[in-house]
């Protein structure tokens, strides 16, 4: 794998405190862009069909796959703290919402390698790299392959829920309401009503103490991305020994057929 650096990504934004939130929020940022640094570092530019991946086209694959996910996380961090600096609450919730589904989508890959692995079910694990990465709801793709249906956001977000982070699930629906065009995402965001006065009143955001908490909630999670991505790193590598090992790869020339 090339790692990016001094490869030309975009270098993920920090966020930048401010008095949306108290003093005592400051040391959380500090927290967060440094993960955020750790996690760009680990961000593939290449995994290549050479080394230990060519005994195990199934470990390529999920490698290939969790390393899409990566660089999914750290581009909408980035988003996120962009809207954030901006002062842009809704940029920003939309951010933070797709964020917590990414994460939870990542979870899902690495406990279900972890326990495929151990029970030494190659088809599986195949299975979970090839539709994870090609998953898509477009009907055309879906009647000519029919197993890469994507599984809807919500199951995800209730094992994340269920399994890692119980209150996750939560959360999410409280961020979802100010991402739709419900009144929690148009009026309760954006509109004050003065009822004395008879007028409503508008601005960025109506509420911005009470929002900068909702986003910077969602954002707790990402110190767990880096452990799974550990974990899912070291994962693979054991799938290339079990993949060697259960079913020898015969020669370079016929990594394909495997």
């Amino acid at each position: 794998m090339t790692s990016p650096l001094a490869s030309g990504l975009k270098t993920p934004t920090a966020l930048q405190w401010d008095n949306r939130l108290p003093a005592k929020e400051k040391a959380a940022f500090d927290s967060w862009n440094a993960c955020m640094a750790r996690l760009d570092e680990e961000r593939a530019l290449e995994i290549n069909i050479s080394g230990p991946f060519l005994k195990s086209k199934i470990a390529w694959k999920l490698a290939t796959y969790q390393h899409a996910l990566l660089h999914r996380v750290v581009a909408l961090a980035d988003g996120v703290a962009v809207n954030w600096n901006g002062r842009s609450v809704l940029g920003s919730m939309l951010c933070a919402r797709a964020l917590m589904e990414t994460i939870a989508v990542f979870s899902f890959l690495e406990r279900s390698a972890a326990a495929l692995y151990e029970r030494e079910d190659l088809g599986g694990l195949d299975a979970l790299g090839q539709n994870g990465t090609f998953a898509t709801r477009d009907e055309a793709l879906l009647e000519e392959f029919p197993e890469s249906k994507a599984t809807n956001i919500v199951t995800y977000i209730k094992r994340f829920d269920e399994k890692v982070l119980p209150g996750f699930n939560e959360h999410y629906d409280r961020m979802s309401e100010r991402c739709h065009p419900n009144a929690s995402g148009h009026y309760f965001m954006f509109a004050k009503l003065d009822r004395e006065q008879g007028r409503t009143s508008y601005s960025d955001d109506a509420s911005p103490q009470r929002h900068a908490g909702l986003i910077l909630a969602a954002l707790t999670v990402i110190p767990l991305v880096e452990s799974m991505n550990q974990r899912m790193s070291a994962m693979v590598m054991k799938i290339v020994d079990l993949h060697h090992r259960l079913a020898p790869a015969p020669s370079d020339t016929e990594w394909d057929s495997r």
